[in-house]
């Protein structure tokens, strides 16, 4: 019982779950089968699971849900289910914006999918069906996204990893690695299903998982928490600063209707302007810094337009407001 213990242990001490309602996001597979198991040995902690059939691998799709309802009902916690079939998405012909390169395409719907999941999780947390929503991330995941981050071009908010905390969403595995969760399911018999996409190298993760991870000193998982810590240090003294500056360069700012105005001269004197642009900006939509600089080079009545608003270049002054076109 070392590991069921071990497990408890560490989530008790990171997160105050007692009385509450917690919602599992369970997919079938080895991590969210034994966070499951993990959870319900908690006392005084309601549990509910949530899943999302997204028909991308057949009949296996199907099975997977059936597997977790049976669990459910054997064990008697509440189960919801959301059913959308992405491979609609996949077809050509019922899809014209379709990328024809097969990676960018699987990519597209992972992101769809992803996208999907995390606005039912909201629409679950905003309407007060649950108090938090858990999921299976484990150290590893953290590890993978840390190098998935890094290859692709990023800064320090990409070399967090997965945070174990966030916005009503917890990730209590956060602080465990691969190998503990398969010994605590070894110890506890715990029944998972497999998904061979997890084996399928066309996927970066995948790659990383089988040919990166493998050749790095066992000691490296420990290293890696202390830099994800230090990292994090580094990215709330940043947040810090940059809300300092903001206020600093801000000669105005209406929240209703959405007014802000900037000051050219004081946001010209920021160094290196490119990541301070991004910092100011990107919130509004607008994280494109070289776009950014060619407005602060435009004569006056320039205008630059995001999905939510509107960027103008006045004279000594950039003004951010609501735009028409996103209503």
């Amino acid at each position: 019982m070392f590991y069921k213990q071990h497990f408890l242990k560490i989530i008790n001490q990171k997160f105050y779950l007692k009385n509450k309602i917690i919602y599992v996001s369970v997919s079938s597979g080895l991590d969210s089968m034994v966070l499951l198991d993990v959870l319900i040995q908690i006392l005084n902690l309601t549990i509910g699971v949530i899943h999302c059939n997204f028909n991308l691998r057949g009949t296996d799709s199907d099975k997977d849900e059936l597997f977790i309802q049976e669990f459910c009902l054997k064990h008697k916690i509440l189960f919801k289910s959301k059913n959308l079939n992405l491979n609609l998405n996949l077809n050509p012909n019922l899809n014209p914006n379709l990328n024809p390169n097969p990676i960018k395409r699987n990519f597209s719907i992972q992101m769809m999918a992803r996208k999907f999941r995390y606005d039912w999780f909201k629409y679950l947390l905003n309407n007060s069906y649950c108090d938090y929503i858990a999921l299976g991330h484990n150290l590893d995941d953290s590890i993978e996204t840390f190098f998935i981050n890094l290859i692709r071009g990023t800064g320090i908010k990409g070399l967090i990893g997965i945070n174990h905390f966030q916005k009503k969403i917890i990730r209590p595995f956060s602080f465990f690695s691969k190998k503990e969760i398969i010994s605590y399911a070894q110890e506890n018999h715990i029944k998972w299903r497999e998904d061979n996409s997890n084996y399928d190298h066309k996927y970066l993760r995948n790659r990383i998982r089988f040919f990166l991870k493998p050749i790095l000193d066992y000691k490296f998982s420990n290293g890696f928490q202390k830099s994800i810590k230090y990292l994090d240090y580094e990215s709330v003294c940043s947040k810090t600063h940059i809300d300092y500056i903001y206020n600093s360069i801000t000669i105005e700012k209406n929240k209703s209707p959405f007014f802000l105005k900037i000051d050219i001269k004081k946001l010209l004197i920021l160094y290196p302007i490119n990541t301070y642009l991004f910092k100011i900006f990107n919130i509004y939509g607008f994280s494109n810094p070289k776009d950014l600089k060619k407005i602060l080079n435009s004569k006056s009545g320039k205008k630059f337009f995001s999905k939510n608003y509107c960027l103008i270049r006045e004279k000594t002054t950039l003004v951010v407001v609501e735009s028409i076109l996103s209503t």
